[in-house]
């Protein structure tokens, strides 16, 4: 809350801005049943299209096979042989398809000098390197697990964004837009914790011994219920002191202590920011505004911030995405009675007495851009209930492009 914060219903129109790179997922292939070659053929038991059977009169075989000599055969392994069956005659071995190479499997093509990656050319033909299929169809590279902790500012003047943000089907919404990240079937954990250094905050009653909520153990309707309540507690909380709002720093202080458990190696980290204000913002400073007042705890350097997170996610720096739903510092609304930069809604409440929506978030818009392609912003401009909307354009834009690219460590 900055000084002499208020709320007003008039807001702008939400501006998007995200920053991101170009990343290729390839997807593993499941492999197709099998049946024992001619002995198969002359039988009538061997399915066209299967393993070692005739192709299709379309020259078309099950999914991971291929039709050569009008025999559905597996693509060669590095050894030659080809992928061992199952009991129930399916293939194993399946693949972690590499990013150079010079090869030609079917419609896939992939160019390069040479691999290191599982993709090599031999005299023999083609050689890919493959590993087994990921289960539950999700894609064989890129995150299949994601940890969501939501920072959200617990002053009176975010109530309104908090509802919109906690409303059932709003937020059920941005739960299915997660799961369908790299193809769907990730497995998430959401977090909420405030500006406030509070910790982990769980609906009253909360049974589960973790303080967040895991798609291994909740539905989605589930988890969007227990999300609610948890937003609930942090309304509950209170005004932090004058100024002293500071979601960045409170999430990433609960993170790099984190002793639950809810940090996990293998899975991307995503840290949503919402507030009208800034973290610990310059001009929530004393020295900062020209009434002389705020908040008296200094900001920390941001490089500090973003160290402590690698350190947290063992210096993987592409395992750190953010979602900002904030002030955007560069749109010029005007300012407070105390000459604090607003964002939006900078009008005269009485003669002589100015104050606005929305203020300027720039201490949380260059740490975004510290995480570079991995880093989304969104002006909170666009009112309460643009906030799920520009969560859900985050995670299809650039997270989806940061969990496509994340290769956790093994």
């Amino acid at each position: 809350m900055a000084l002499g914060r208020r709320r007003s219903d008039s807001l702008t129109v939400m501006g998007m801005r995200t920053w991101a790179w170009i990343g290729v997922g390839l997807l593993g292939a499941a492999m197709g049943a099998s049946c024992s070659g001619t002995t198969g053929e002359q039988d009538g038991s061997c399915p066209v299209g299967a393993f070692e059977c005739p192709c299709t009169v379309g020259g078309s075989c099950d999914p991971g096979l291929v039709c050569l000599d009008n025999r559905c055969l597996a693509v060669q392994t590095d050894t030659g042989s080809t992928p061992p069956l199952t009991d129930d005659g399916a293939m194993t071995s399946g693949m972690t398809m590499g990013q150079t190479g010079d090869t030609t499997a079917g419609s896939l093509t992939t160019t390069g000098a040479d691999t290191t990656e599982g993709v090599s050319t031999g005299g023999g033909g083609p050689i890919l390197d493959v590993g087994p299929p990921a289960t539950g169809g999700l894609p064989a590279r890129g995150c299949q697990a994601i940890d969501v902790l939501f920072a959200v500012d617990n002053s009176g003047s975010m109530a309104e964004e908090r509802a919109a943000l906690a409303a059932t089907g709003s937020f059920t919404q941005i739960v299915l837009t997660l799961e369908g990240l790299n193809g769907g079937g990730i497995d998430y954990r959401i977090g909420v914790t405030t500006a406030d250094d509070h910790g982990f905050l769980v609906p009253p009653g909360w049974f589960d011994p973790n303080p967040w909520f895991d798609s291994q153990n909740l539905t989605p309707m589930e988890t969007a219920d227990a999300f609610n309540g948890a937003m609930a507690q942090v309304g509950a909380l209170g005004d932090p002191p004058i100024g002293c709002e500071h979601v960045l720093t409170s999430g990433t202080n609960l993170l790099a202590g984190d002793a639950t458990g809810f940090l996990r190696d293998d899975a991307l980290l995503v840290l949503v920011l919402l507030t009208d204000v800034d973290d610990y913002g310059a001009y929530d400073q004393p020295g900062g505004n020209t009434c002389g007042l705020g908040c008296a705890t200094p900001p920390t350097v941001l490089a500090d911030l973003v160290d402590d997170l690698l350190l947290a996610k063992n210096g993987q720096m592409d395992a750190l995405s953010t979602i900002v739903v904030a002030g955007d510092p560069a749109a010029a609304a005007g300012s407070n009675f105390c000459d604090q930069p607003g964002s939006c809604g900078c009008v005269e409440v009485i003669p002589g007495f100015f104050d606005c929506d929305v203020f300027h978030a720039t201490r949380l818009w260059q740490f975004a851009g510290m995480l570079g392609a991995n880093g989304v912003t969104a002006d909170l401009c666009g009112g309460p209930a643009s906030v799920p909307t520009a969560i859900e354009t985050a995670l299809t834009t650039g997270i989806e492009i940061a969990c496509e690219s994340f290769e956790p460590e093994g």
